[in-house]
């Protein structure tokens, strides 16, 4: 279906445009290279094998100015880890109510980061992608509305945006809904300093394959269990608070990103990183320090009684194994370099270190070459 759209789409491309819109097209892309260091670990997806595919994408955008304030933005991304089927991560109009102030409309970026509007674009930061164990939420785009208005407070620079909308998304073995997603952004500019925070609020359905398990609990006294280990229109909030300083010699950055699905298995995220680099003429050098903590939600299951029933207790036993695989505390810690040997291309090269509780430190490499074009 993706294919299919993407072939219609370039035929449309190739229907005259009755109001003579000047298209504009720029694109950007990476390939990476990866490979853990132990045979029996896959760190950020990357086994002892090493791996080209997964990291590595290429994007196409088309701009369109339609006049009187009005235009149309397309993106088209193909990722490696996803066979290179082409989908669209943006397809909005916008409509600009007076320079500082524009709506948009359609399927758009959700800003949960701090570099959520480039964040495929690693060609604008200094890591090959933002590390994953902050960066984790399974989609970024949405299909909705949003409003953007940006306005100077005495040298400052102040960007307030409001989205509101949905989306869903497939990640292989399980699919999910989201639902009403509020999102408010407000960011500070001022001099080498930005100063930005978000709160996301949505509604969230979906099935995490565990529907043995959810079953089994539903004939028990305590059915209240398995609801907690599914998702059914459940509250979800994420809060961001981060600040950047980039003086194009030091970079220092700084995130964090609590967030929660309610009474579920999801349970409480808290990540955070510290990044610092140091530009040396076209070569930069960096490290980033964080921690990927998660607790999944278990007040129901622990009011359970134990040791009354011996298929009760197997079933809690099935359950905590469930729980503590979705609770756990992964301190992180990356260096790299990168160096802008061309006026559109760069190389990165990165060391990832990542402390799993059972398997102690485990490693990655990653060499990467970016591009704008």
């Amino acid at each position: 279906m993706k294919k299919q759209t993407f072939l219609a789409a370039l035929a449309l491309s190739a229907v005259p445009l009755t109001a003579n819109a000047e298209i504009n097209f720029s694109g950007f892309g990476s390939v990476v290279g990866g490979i853990a260091l132990d045979d029996e670990v896959s760190v950020r997806d990357y086994t002892d094998d090493i791996e080209f595919k997964e990291g590595s994408f290429f994007a196409l955008q088309a701009y369109a100015d339609l006049t009187e304030g009005l235009s149309a933005t397309v993106q088209i991304r193909a990722r490696g880890n996803d066979d290179w089927e082409p989908e669209f991560t943006w397809a909005y109009l916008s409509y600009e109510i007076d320079p500082s102030w524009r709506i948009q409309a359609g399927r758009q970026r959700i800003p949960f980061y701090l570099y959520s509007d480039y964040l495929d674009v690693s060609y604008a930061y200094h890591w090959i992608s933002p590390p994953s164990e902050v960066y984790k939420a399974p989609f970024d785009s949405i299909d909705g509305i949003a409003t953007l208005h940006n306005f100077n407070v005495g040298d400052a620079l102040v960007d307030m945006r409001l989205y509101y909308g949905q989306e869903d998304f497939d990640t292989g073995t399980s699919s999910f809904e989201i639902d009403n997603i509020i999102s408010a952004v407000a960011s500070v500019n001022y001099g080498w300093w930005t100063f930005r925070t978000s709160y996301t609020q949505f509604e969230i359905s979906g099935d995490f394959g565990l529907g043995q398990l959810v079953g089994a609990w539903e004939n028990t006294p305590f059915p209240v269990v398995g609801s907690d280990l599914n998702l059914g229109e459940d509250d979800g909030n994420l809060l961001e608070v981060g600040v950047l300083f980039d003086n194009q010699d030091w970079l220092f950055l700084a995130e964090y990103m609590p967030s929660a699905v309610e009474k579920s298995i999801v349970g409480d995220y808290t990540p955070w990183m510290i990044s610092v680099g140091k530009r040396f003429g076209s070569t930069m050098f960096h490290a980033t320090v964080g921690e990927d903590k998660v607790e999944a939600y278990n007040k129901n299951f622990l009011q359970v009684p134990r040791g009354v029933d011996a298929g009760l207790d197997a079933l809690i036993g099935a359950t905590q194994g469930v729980l503590d695989s979705n609770t756990y505390t992964r301190p992180f810690y990356s260096v790299g370099m990168r160096w802008d040997f061309h006026p559109s291309v760069a190389l990165k090269v990165e060391y990832t270190n990542v402390d799993y509780e059972n398997l102690g430190n485990q490693g990655v490499i990653q060499t990467a070459l970016v591009t704008v074009f």
